[in-house]
């Protein structure tokens, strides 16, 4: 019914650039829309209806930044399709909570790893959380963005528009050679299904993956935690922020300073100013001896 609409969606979303996720959840979020107003003529849909829409999803339990996804894509669809204005002060976008990130500890790391039996698991968990990457960097990986005379990563076409060099552990090194001599056939891709080795592997595939071997690891993790941990832990061991956000692609360091707060502050040397001692006590003790 309205295939016309969702194909002038993907066309305008492709001719700015976005994302392929983008470009997806403005096509969800815009057909659950549709197929709840009903048999209402586009021509009369006004911004009442679209704020009703976000409040009837918040009101079945969508997150804050869910209903945020929903207004982004709603307001994609009345100015760029529809061409009506939209107008933030009338369907205005929700506070959303802040928490932390969840992280690994690094034996938790360790056991994700050696809980793993496929030689491929082992070198994707070892690589993401060596690397920093995101899950769908790890799928588009290509043999030739491992450099190993450097050792570093080459990331290309990631989530920001642009390409980006991280580090490269000789660990997880030396688990993918063991892995590409397991699945040695020439291809474009790294990482491949394994009973399909010419079929690139699929982000859902590794997030189910990685949620067998921690449930069997008793760790909970999903690959964004392995890119946490990464940066949590660079910045526990007094790496500069600059270069954590160099690797992690990140264009701000605002999406950086997060990390700071999820790390171990003693393990950064800092001490809370009860445990300090007074000035002054040592002189007291002192002249009690002299006495």
């Amino acid at each position: 019914m309205y295939e016309k609409i969702i194909e002038k969606i993907k066309e305008e979303c492709h001719i700015r650039n976005h994302s392929d996720l983008s470009c997806k959840q403005y096509v969800y979020h815009v057909s659950c829309f549709l197929k709840w107003i009903g048999d209402k003529p586009l021509g009369d849909l006004t911004l009442d209806d679209a704020r009703d829409y976000i409040v009837f999803k918040r009101n079945t339990t969508c997150s804050p930044a869910t209903c945020n996804g929903i207004n982004s894509a709603l307001s994609f669809f009345y100015r760029i399709i529809l061409r009506k204005a939209w107008v933030y002060e009338e369907v205005p976008r929700m506070k959303e909570d802040w928490t932390l990130p969840a992280v690994c500890t690094r034996e938790e790391i360790e056991r994700l790893i050696d809980t793993a039996t496929e030689i491929r698991n082992k070198a994707i968990i070892a690589l993401a959380y060596s690397s920093g990457l995101r899950v769908g960097e790890i799928c588009r990986l290509a043999p030739g963005d491992i450099y190993m005379s450097s050792m570093q990563v080459h990331l290309r076409n990631t989530k920001n528009h642009g390409d980006h060099w991280t580090i490269l552990s000789e660990r997880a090194l030396e688990l993918l050679k063991a892995y590409w001599r397991s699945c040695p056939e020439p291809r474009d891709i790294l990482f491949v299904s394994l009973r399909k080795p010419h079929r690139p592997l699929h982000p859902g595939a590794v997030q189910i993956m990685l949620r067998k071997v921690a449930a069997q690891a008793g760790v909970t993790a999903h690959p964004h935690t392995l890119r946490h941990s990464f940066a949590t832990h660079l910045i526990e061991d007094d790496t500069r922020r600059e270069y954590v956000q160099a690797m992690l692609g990140h264009r701000s360091p605002y999406s950086t300073e997060v990390y700071v707060h999820v790390s171990n502050k003693t393990l950064m040397g800092i001490r809370s100013p009860l445990d300090k001692p007074k000035k002054g006590r040592h002189k007291k003790s002192a002249g009690k001896n002299r006495g």
